[in-house]
């Protein structure tokens, strides 16, 4: 695609010009829909390990104002252990929303495109390019998404456990009662 006037057309006689739009429509729209998937995802591990961390303190602000109510020495570590680990499953929600460097194409190189000769060229060796910079880009996008997958994972697993943490702390309080 270099030089000063366009090949002739292709045999289908198509231009380069839609081919290139295209390019650029996917990646706003990819922009887009990652950013909103990996805004839920995350928000909504914050906000369960948020919600349980919450009445975490509840339970223990009830508990250390109660009359008469002492903390079974039993239920007091994994209640820690629950507290800890979810507000790391939190972090970790806050990491899967933390802003990550991504093979993108840069637009400023997507301008030119719109311009002669390139808008002109026959659409099979656009169609080529446009194929290589789309397989980049989602060689980048799938490379990050990992990343991000693995942090979603890290704060689900985190959140478990600290459930589970808080399953065996109310275990100890019933069985002390």
């Amino acid at each position: 695609m270099t030089g000063s006037s366009p090949p002739s057309a292709g045999a289908d006689g198509g231009q380069a010009g839609p081919l290139i739009a295209d390019l650029i429509t996917k990646e706003l729209d990819t922009e887009q829909a990652a950013a909103d998937s990996l805004q839920s995802r995350g928000l909504a591990v914050i906000s369960s390990s948020g919600t349980l961390v919450t009445l975490l303190f509840g339970l223990s602000a009830v508990a250390t104002t109660a009359q008469h109510f002492k903390l079974p020495a039993a239920a007091k570590p994994p209640l820690y252990v629950a507290a800890v680990l979810l507000v790391a499953a939190a972090i970790s929600g806050i990491a899967t929303n933390a802003p990550r460097g991504s093979k993108l194409t840069a637009l400023r190189r997507l301008r030119p495109l719109l311009e002669s000769p390139y808008w002109d060229y026959p659409a099979e060796p656009a169609r080529r390019q446009v194929a290589r910079t789309q397989l980049a880009v989602a060689e980048g996008a799938r490379a990050a998404n990992r990343i991000r997958a693995r942090f979603l994972l890290a704060g689900i697993i985190l959140e478990i456990a600290g459930i589970a943490s808080t399953m065996v702390a109310v275990i100890a309080l019933i069985a002390n009662g």
